[in-house]
This record gives structure tokens, C-alpha cells and sequence, in this order.
């Protein structure tokens, strides 16, 4: 018991002693603090100044008194204003915050009067000049990233210091500050969203519908546009041109700028480089290949789904097998050329051919062959008429060759039965007169010398127009035995162009020796006695 007592008194003296080391220290510091000299003029204020913020940083030090910025004079203390700041802070004072419409000086920020501290949102509350006023952040301590004696006065901290849940993908570019090329420290977040427009200036000009904001397809702090979810997600799943063979129709960005959506019909160029199309004055792919609708297994639409006055479908345009494409080259419809193929009604030009007739002759080839060696009938719309689409039957020849059709003969009145109708040159077999006329070549005349022409035209205007008399050849005078009887100068009594003169009872006493029918009635003939030869 008597030790606890000890302990207790030990404890005590202990405590007591720590106490008057304190108190002590506390008036030597008191002791040691300036006080007015006798007789100045000191403001009745004075006690209360000199526990400002201001006034504590600088009383109590060995090296600060007060006569060093405040004057001494009859008339008491005076305000020395912030202008003696600069004899001992002269770095500080070469780096002031510049306050902007307002300037500040050293006395804005540090109080050396009886008053709460100044604080940054004491000005930057409100709007200043051109800094907006402090929304965000005005919680978090401005050193942090301000630092008004220093150079550089802002050195903003990492922002994912503190939100570290932004997974920022955006800002992948030399110039880049971060999360500060959307948002600025004090604004509020949501102004970021129309801050795009100030780094992606283009696409320019008009935007689609509901295209307007960039939130509508990038995600802030993502910014990396799902395009094919993106889409699909205001504009739904849609069917595409021939997606199975071109898988990349499927992806809406194939076709469809992000920024300017409504450019699509003119992408096919991306991909279609080797195609250059024109149709009509017209350089959009999708007049003929519909991207979205219709059938999108079908490549392309049918040339009669516009073309309705050519035909009922594309097979029957020129006949039942032959389709648009067969004449037409898919992506060029150049004019006409001249004398070479047909002019459609609707003036469609057809392709291009080199040779005369050659766009016939693609499928006509013999009868192109043909008609090239026939100046008359090179052109094939001389005898089929001016559209491709409803090709004429040819004419009659004789509406052309009237001269040569009035002039043939009974038997020579179908010209095709001597002549080729392309190339106007005879058939073969209607090469000489005896492929018709067999029998002729073994009959009078057939061993002539210039053959059937010396006697016969096939037709008008030239040649002979018909048979000429027998005596053109055979010279009355030179005619041996009764020939020379006056009663036997008509040749055609007895004689025909081709066959044997005729001497039988019939022939002679028919018409002419009447009285002779009774003569010698065994006799067949009349030549056996009367004789027309040497």
C-alpha cells in the first residue's frame, strides 16, 4: 500500500512539472512578440489584425518586424499595400494570379485583415471574364492542380487518379491532353457532348434524321462506333443485295458512311472500281440493283420492270430467247453508231460494234457475212426495219427491185429461188440456167457457145428481153433444100427453140398440106421424101 502511495505522488509531480515547462515556454514566446514602442499611435484594431492569416505567417519571426512593411510615423501604422510584398517575394511576385478583367494583387488572395482567408471560389464562383464559373470540382482543393506562383500555373492532375473507372479509348493521337480534349476541369460533364464538333469539324453539310448527335452512335469514353450493332439498333435488320455471295453487303458500313449515310448510292465505286456505268445519263448502281428491297437474291432488276413499252419481260425484247443483255452491255448504253445495228424507239443507243452489222452478226453471222457483200443490204434495217425490239419481216424484194420483178418471167417471179437474199449472189443451184432447167442439156441450142443468154434474160433491165427470131442466126438465104420454098419462111411451123424440128403427117397436113393427108398412108413422116436438108 505504501508503494502505490509513492507511485501516485510520483505521477503527479511528474504532471506538474510538465505543466510549468509549458507555460513557461508560452510567455517567453509572448514575451518575444512585437509590441508598439511607447508613445506611437497604435490603431485600437491592432490586437485583432494581428492574428489575421496574413499577420501569423509573418509575426513571430526572427527576421520579420513590423516597421518592415508598415511605417513608423507620428500619424500611427500605415497600410503599406501589397507593393512591399515583392522585397522579400520577389519570385513569387514575378508569378501573381492576373485576375483578368479584375487584376489582383498580392492582398486578393493573402488577408492581413481580421476576416476569413480568401478562397478561389470566393471570385470563381461566378463566371469571370472568359472562365466560366467553377461547377465541377469546386470540392476538391484547387492546389491540386493550380499552383498561382508557378510556371506552368496548371498542372492538372491525372483525371483517372480519381475516376478510375473510365476506360478512355478516344484520345490516341499525338496532340492529345487527355481526358481534356472533351472536358474542361470546371465545366460540367455534360458539356463534353457538344464539344466533337470542335476537333471533327467534317463531314460538312446536311445530316440525316436523328444523326445529329454523336452520342447517338458512340458511347462516351468509348467513342469506337459499333457500327453493325449500332445500326441494326434504330434501323433493324435489313435484307441486302446478294448476301450470300458478297458477304460484305451485310455490313451496313460497307455501303454506308457513318457521318454521311445518305452518300451510299454513290460507294459502290469502293469496291466496283472496274465498273463505270452509264445508263441514261445516270451514274447510281442502285436504278438497276435495288440494295434493300425487292428481291435481293436477284443481282439485278429486270430492264422491263422500267423499260415497259420494249416488252413484256426481258426475253422478249427481240424474240422469245433473247434477253436485254444479249444486245445491250450492262453497265454502257452508248449511242448508236452509224449504219452499224439498230436504233431502239426510246433512243437507247445499242453497243458499240466496230464492223458494219456486227451486233446483228453476233448471233446473224451468216447473214451479216452475207449482207456485207451487198452494198444495198449492209444495213440491216434497209429490209427489218428501225427497232431491234419489234424486228420487221423482210419486204417483198420487188418493193425495191420493181424493175426486176415486172421483167421476170412466168416461173422467175420468186426472187429467193435464184438469189441469196443477204447477198443478192445467186444460189448454186441457180448458178447457170440448167440447174433449173435440166432437160435443156440435151435438147437444140444446149451446145451454143455463151449458153441460154444468148436467147434468154432471167429478168429486166438487162439481157435479152425475148427469144430472138430464128433468122438472127440461121441466114434465110444459106437455109438448104425446101427452106427456101416461100411457103416454109415461118421457122415456128415446125421448129420450137429446144426441140427437133417437127415433120410428122400431123404437122404438115394439119394446116398447111391439107390435101395431102391421104399421101403414101404408111408414111409416119414427110421428111423421108421431102427433104429440108443437103
Amino acid at each position: 500500500m505504501s508503494v502505490n502511495k509513492k507511485t501516485i505522488v510520483g505521477f503527479v509531480a511528474a504532471a506538474l512539472f510538465l505543466v510549468a515547462c509549458g507555460l513557461f515556454a508560452f510567455l517567453r514566446v509572448v514575451s518575444k512578440r512585437p509590441e508598439p514602442v511607447a508613445g506611437e499611435v497604435v490603431p485600437a484594431s491592432w490586437a485583432e489584425f494581428r492574428t489575421s492569416t496574413g499577420h501569423r505567417a509573418h509575426v513571430g519571426k526572427s527576421t520579420v518586424v513590423c516597421k518592415d512593411c508598415h511605417g513608423f510615423e507620428a500619424a500611427g501604422f500605415t497600410n503599406p499595400g501589397s507593393g512591399v510584398c515583392a522585397r522579400c517575394h520577389a519570385e513569387q511576385a514575378s508569378h501573381t494570379h492576373t485576375g483578368g478583367q479584375h487584376p489582383t494583387g498580392c492582398l486578393s488572395c493573402h488577408s492581413f485583415a481580421p476576416r476569413d482567408a480568401p478562397t478561389c471560389l470566393g471570385c470563381h464562383a461566378e463566371t469571370q471574364g472568359t472562365h466560366a464559373k467553377v461547377a465541377q470540382h469546386a470540392s476538391v482543393d484547387c492546389s491540386n492542380c493550380h499552383h498561382p506562383h508557378a510556371t506552368p500555373s496548371i498542372t492538372p492532375k491525372d483525371c483517372t487518379s480519381c475516376h478510375d473507372e473510365r476506360a478512355l479509348a478516344h484520345a490516341d493521337h499525338p496532340k492529345s491532353q487527355g481526358c481534356q480534349d472533351c472536358h474542361h476541369a470546371h465545366e460540367p460533364a455534360k458539356t463534353a457532348m457538344q464539344s466533337c464538333g470542335s476537333c471533327h469539324e467534317r463531314p460538312a453539310g446536311p445530316k440525316p434524321a436523328n444523326h445529329d448527335s454523336c452520342l447517338s452512335c458512340h458511347k462516351p469514353h468509348d467513342f469506337v462506333a459499333q457500327a453493325g450493332r449500332v445500326c441494326v439498333g434504330c434501323h433493324g435488320v435489313k435484307p441486302t443485295l446478294v448476301a450470300a455471295t458478297a458477304p460484305v453487303h451485310t455490313r451496313c458500313t460497307s455501303c454506308h458512311t457513318p457521318h454521311a449515310p445518305m452518300l451510299a448510292a454513290f460507294s459502290c465505286q469502293g469496291c466496283h472500281k472496274q465498273v463505270h456505268v452509264v445508263h441514261d445519263g445516270k451514274e447510281s448502281c442502285i436504278g438497276c440493283h435495288a440494295p434493300h428491297s425487292g428481291d435481293v437474291n436477284v443481282k439485278a432488276s429486270a430492264c422491263t420492270s422500267c423499260h415497259t413499252k420494249i416488252a413484256a419481260s426481258d426475253h422478249g425484247v427481240h424474240s422469245d430467247h433473247i434477253s436485254c443483255t444479249n444486245c445491250h452491255k450492262p453497265h454502257s448504253f452508248p449511242p448508236i453508231p452509224l449504219r452499224s445495228s439498230f436504233e431502239t424507239p426510246a433512243g437507247v443507243g445499242l453497243r458499240s460494234v466496230v464492223a458494219r452489222g456486227q451486233l446483228c452478226g453476233d448471233c446473224h453471222s451468216s447473214e451479216a457475212t452475207h449482207a456485207s457483200e451487198n452494198r444495198g443490204h449492209e444495213d440491216c434495217r434497209s429490209c427489218h426495219g428501225p427497232s431491234a425490239h419489234q424486228p420487221s419481216q423482210a419486204p417483198p424484194c420487188g418493193s425495191c427491185h420493181g424493175k426486176e420483178l415486172a421483167t421476170a418471167p412466168v416461173g422467175h417471179q420468186k426472187c429467193t429461188g435464184c438469189h441469196e437474199p443477204h447477198s443478192g449472189q445467186r444460189v448454186p443451184e441457180a448458178t447457170t440456167c440448167t440447174g433449173c432447167h435440166v432437160k435443156k442439156t440435151t435438147e437444140l441450142h444446149a451446145s451454143i457457145q455463151g449458153g441460154c443468154e444468148n436467147c434468154h434474160r432471167p429478168h429486166g433491165p438487162n439481157g435479152i428481153a425475148a427469144p430472138p427470131v430464128c433468122t438472127s442466126c440461121h441466114e434465110k438465104p444459106k437455109l438448104p433444100a425446101l427452106h427456101a420454098l416461100a411457103s416454109h419462111t415461118e421457122c415456128k411451123q415446125c421448129h420450137t427453140s429446144h426441140a427437133p424440128p417437127r415433120s410428122d403427117r400431123d404437122t404438115c397436113t394439119s394446116t398447111c398440106h391439107v390435101n395431102r393427108r391421104d399421101h403414101q398412108p404408111a408414111a409416119q413422116i414427110c421428111t423421108g421424101c421431102h427433104v429440108f436438108r443437103n
